[in-house]
């Protein structure tokens, strides 16, 4: 039985496929942003030491990067939403079992005061209950 138990993995990389994978998220990803990035600085300065006639020209080409940047971060933002809404879905599925575990524990309090209520009231109405009896005795 003990054999069938299944031991937890250390979470360790695998340095090599860490390695690759390094070099391929610079290039992929890194890199890219890095050139787009020059290259709109590269846009904004030869904007701003344009002459009037091509003022116009380079307004347009910067305003195509001021809109594609804004593309970008708006992707980031959706991307972002995209992730908060796994984690509240992973969040909801464990939620009822926490819950359970709240609501256990409020039934055990609620026996327990009941029962220690009953404790304390007790010996009070034991004691109105023989004085009401020996009024009704009286009475008779």
């Amino acid at each position: 039985m003990a054999s069938d138990q299944i031991t937890p993995r250390l979470k360790q990389r695998n340095p090599i496929t860490y390695e690759a994978h390094r070099r391929q998220s610079f290039w992929q990803i890194y890199f890219p942003l890095i050139i787009f990035a020059v290259l709109v600085i590269f846009t904004i300065i030869l904007a701003v030491l344009a002459e009037n006639e091509e003022a116009s020209k380079w307004a347009d080409i910067s305003l195509i990067f001021m809109i594609s940047i804004t593309l970008i971060v708006f992707a980031v933002v959706v991307v972002g939403l995209v992730y908060a809404a796994i984690y509240f879905r992973r969040l909801i599925k464990e939620t009822p079992y926490f819950f359970f575990k709240v609501q256990r524990f409020t039934y055990m309090m609620e026996i327990r005061v009941k029962k220690g209520a009953s404790i304390v009231v007790e010996p009070i109405l034991r004691l109105n209950s023989f004085f009401a009896g020996a009024r009704a005795l009286r009475r008779k």
